[in-house]
């Protein structure tokens, strides 16, 4: 059978939350504790101690999986095409952007290497 949360219990059995957790602390209804810390109580237990528990489910079926209303396919795919083309234009753009050199620039010079840390206890030679 599966494991309830407790508000989950509340809600099929129709007990209030402290009702449940007065049954489990005096041992009336077993339970478990989660992962998380969290309590949890199995239906056959549910239905041993409160019996037949409340029927949540809907009578009907739904038939209808996705309402009515939705852009006709062709408009969907002609807005697709408009957006990958300006997507590849703005790409176009990035590079270009990146790659462009500033006027007048002079190129870096060369980083002088970096002395090694040990460099302190190094004698000097006079």
């Amino acid at each position: 059978m599966a494991w309830h949360s407790v508000s989950q219990a509340q809600k099929l059995t129709g007990k209030s939350r402290r009702t449940l957790y007065r049954d489990m602390a005096s041992g009336r209804v077993s339970y478990r504790t989660n992962a998380s810390g969290h309590r949890e109580c199995e239906t056959s237990e549910l239905i041993r101690v409160y019996g037949p528990l409340a029927d949540d489910g809907t009578e009907e079926r739904h038939t209808v999986s996705q309402a009515d209303g939705t852009a006709p396919r062709a408009e969907i795919m002609e807005e697709l095409k408009a957006l990958r083309q300006e997507v590849a234009e703005l790409k176009t753009m990035l590079l270009r952007l990146e790659h462009k050199e500033e006027p007048n620039q002079q190129p870096a010079p060369p980083a002088q290497p970096a002395a090694p840390w040990w460099h302190i206890w190094k004698k000097k030679d006079s």
